[in-house]
């Protein structure tokens, strides 16, 4: 009797235990949405087969083996093992594919440990991308709202491939550039569908707004704070709440801004790719001819297009869309190169053979002719490789792209912001819900945004046949200016602990101080004055008084004399040294245009001292880490992207017409050829005639047959020609 009451007593207090532990199920459910690791209910559901046996091969003991995995990894990592906690790392994945923290430490190791120990540009390109494609195409399917793989994702672009740290960064850059080219070519014409003296419709987006949901649920998080420290403290004083920008000037105006103009004309290009047909039968239904064109790419060139998923590897394989689509696309379309002028030859039966196979191309799908039909089918193809190969979604690239700026998306800091904001959507999270980790979260927005300013205007010349050869330097966009300044505004006072101070508070005041700084230098030499004295005035305002209440006399000093002593005191270093001399040869060109030849000759003469200062001592022929490109190949980079502003008015590409009348001849020569369809465009939008505003230099066919794109290494620095030579 007594041993069946023990057994009643025991079953009931069973059936109480696990009514209790239920009544702690939702509270844990939550817990684990809250912490991103809900996923579904089955371990096994969408797991691949290699995972699913794993799982259920190990059952209950799955996770004790994992944490001795685990830990023998991380023993194998501090002993530079790194091989072997690699396939640890690998193990774990098969084990637990819904643990985040496995698939980080499997990437990071990849790109950061395994890297280092190879020492040819392709094998560390080769882990590095790894460490890419393990979380964006592996990871992230397991784990879609586990916000710190979006985070690493974001933080291998901006901190691997964009930063100096590692010696084959330029590696990576190309690397990356020459992918997002074949897909999405050279940006956009910056005047997009915009005519000078037709009405334009801005965008009407930018950060901060009322539609940016990240701040829009700051501001929330920072007046629950605010509420929360009034009730713990009623003598808590009231948070003064973050300053307005003062209205730009030239808002007030017709004549809309070149920020809005380049950055609409980037977004009706990317949203052409994002409205693209999903299918084959829904591109031929909007265009017949795209059947045709299909059908006679596969039957005489072998190109085979499917509605099939399209993998990385089936899109690179030899006979794969990259190169028998994409590759001969960007052939036909884009200026050739120095290094392709240098090694073309005629007369060989492989050239022949290419040739011949792009004539074909370009007869089916009618390239240079800018067919309807062949534009389509590249559209559709843009959309299917950008979704399928690379996981980006065309419509929140052109979202991105209205809210930040005009994005090249060939540069890797624009991929940084794309994941890091992939992160926040995903894991319904927001700059201010990360916990300890939210300030080191926007940071990554700040650092993706501030390298986009420094480096969004990329000079690419794509070498198919070796893409670590291709040519690769980039210039400052200043269109970057205010979509950074408007993201300390937006988020950096809403994140700091105190922000009792002007501006954007104590965490972030010394960055956008500096930052502001910079960028007052860069507006004020490339002849946008008026914006300058805007970001001045801001400074003034909000940081010409230290936290002790004592005034900082450099912001009592004019604009010009303050840029001029900021601007000789901070040059130290890889970055600023180029951010200076960009500076200085916009500037250049600008005073030129005006006519002020003296002031010219100045300017491009200090650019040419701090090119030659920095670069003695830097040359190597087993890397290009740290060095400079030639000092004529920087005046060229940095004259096209002077000529590439968007003529939204007839005297904008009067002004280009009057520095063509008195460049050099040199700079003339080697931008003419590139230059030429866009000074086409404008002088017919505007009525010119181009022979008049842009004649052919003298000398150009003679310069094409040597094909002196690129100076040689013992002509770099002597020949930098200015007026004043001329002159004499």
């Amino acid at each position: 009797m007594r041993a069946r009451l023990v057994q009643l007593v025991a079953l009931l207090a069973l059936a109480g235990l696990v009514w209790a532990a239920a009544r702690f199920t939702p509270g844990i459910n939550s817990g684990r949405k809250d912490l991103n690791m809900y996923a579904s209910e089955t371990p096994t559901e969408t797991a691949p087969p290699e995972y699913a046996f794993a799982i259920q091969a190990f059952g209950a003991f799955r996770g004790l083996i994992t944490n001795i995995a685990f830990i023998r990894a991380e023993e194998y990592k501090r002993a530079g093992r790194y091989y072997d906690a690699m396939q640890l790392a690998s193990w774990i994945c098969k084990l637990q594919p819904r643990f985040p923290s496995v698939w980080v430490f499997h990437s990071w190791n990849m790109a950061w440990n395994i890297s280092v120990t190879t020492y040819t540009p392709q094998e560390r390109w080769h882990w590095v991308y790894n460490g890419v494609k393990l979380i964006r195409d592996e990871g992230l399917k397991y784990n879609p709202r586990a916000v710190n793989l979006y985070r690493q994702l974001a933080w291998i672009f901006v901190n691997k491939m964009s930063e100096t740290t590692d010696e084959f960064h330029m590696t990576y850059k190309r690397q990356w550039a020459y992918r997002m080219h074949l897909v999405l070519g050279e940006p956009a014409d910056p005047l997009g569908e915009y005519r000078p003296g037709e009405p334009f419709e801005p965008l009407g987006r930018s950060i901060g707004d009322e539609a940016d949901l990240l701040a829009k649920v700051s501001r929330h998080a920072r007046q629950q704070r605010i509420e929360r420290d009034r009730q713990e403290d009623p003598n808590h004083p009231e948070r003064r709440e973050e300053p307005n920008l003062p209205r730009d000037p030239t808002l007030d105006q017709q004549r809309p801004l070149e920020f809005e103009i380049v950055k609409k004309a980037a977004y009706d290009r990317l949203m052409q790719i994002a409205n693209a047909p999903r299918t084959l039968a829904e591109l031929y239904q909007a265009e017949p001819q795209t059947r045709k064109l299909v059908g006679r790419l596969r039957e005489e060139l072998g190109v085979r297009i499917s509605d099939e998923e399209l993998t990385e590897d089936e899109y690179w394989r030899e006979g794969g869309l990259a190169f028998t689509f994409f590759r001969p696309w960007r052939q036909l379309e884009d200026p050739l190169g120095l290094r392709q002028q240098l090694t073309a030859q005629t007369g060989s039966g492989g050239a022949d053979a290419g040739q011949t196979r792009l004539k074909r191309f370009d007869a089916i799908v009618g390239v240079r002719e800018k067919r309807a039909a062949g534009l389509a089918l590249l559209r559709f193809l843009q959309r299917k490789v950008l979704r399928e190969v690379y996981k980006l979604d065309p419509a929140k690239m052109a979202e991105l792209t209205a809210r930040f700026g005009p994005m090249d998306w060939r540069v890797v800091d624009a991929h940084s912001l794309y994941w890091v904001n992939e992160g926040l959507i995903a894991g319904d999270e927001t700059i201010s819900s990360f916990k300890n980790d939210k300030v080191n979260t926007a940071r990554l927005i700040f650092f993706s945004l501030r390298n986009l300013y420094l480096r969004n205007r990329l000079v690419f010349e794509p070498d198919h046949e070796d893409i670590n050869r291709s040519y690769l330097n980039f210039n400052p966009d200043l269109n970057f200016v205010e979509s950074l300044h408007r993201a300390y505004l937006a988020y950096g006072k809403l994140l700091d602990p105190d922000p009792e101070g002007g501006g954007v508070g104590g965490t972030f005041r010394a960055g956008h101080q500096n930052f502001l700084t910079e960028a007052i230098r860069m507006l004020y030499f490339a002849g946008r004055e008026r914006e300058a004295q805007r970001y001045f005035q801001y400074l003034r305002d909000n940081y010409s008084r230290a936290p002790d209440g004592s005034f900082n006399p450099y912001f009592a000093r004019p604009l010009a004399e303050f840029v001029i002593e900021t601007f000789m005191e901070d040059i130290d270093g890889w970055a600023p040294t180029r951010t200076a001399i960009s500076a200085l040869l916009a500037r250049s060109f600008t005073e030129l245009m005006r006519g002020n030849h003296a002031l010219y000759n100045a300017l491009v003469t200090k650019a040419l001292d701090l090119h030659s200062r920095y670069n003695q001592g830097r040359m190597s022929e087993d890397t290009d880490k740290m060095q400079l490109p030639p000092f004529r190949d920087y005046q060229a980079d940095v004259l096209r992207e002077w000529f590439r502003q968007p003529a939204y008015a007839a005297e904008v590409t009067v002004n280009k017409a009057r520095l063509w009348r008195v460049l050099p001849l040199y700079l003339k020569q080697a931008v003419y050829d590139d230059l030429l369809p866009m000074f086409r465009r404008e002088c017919e939008a505007v009525g010119f005639d181009l022979s008049k505003a842009f004649p052919e230099p003298i000398g150009m066919e003679e310069y094409r047959k040597q094909a002196i794109r690129r100076a040689p290494a013992d002509k770099q620095e002597d020949d930098v020609e200015t007026p004043a030579q001329r002159r004499s």
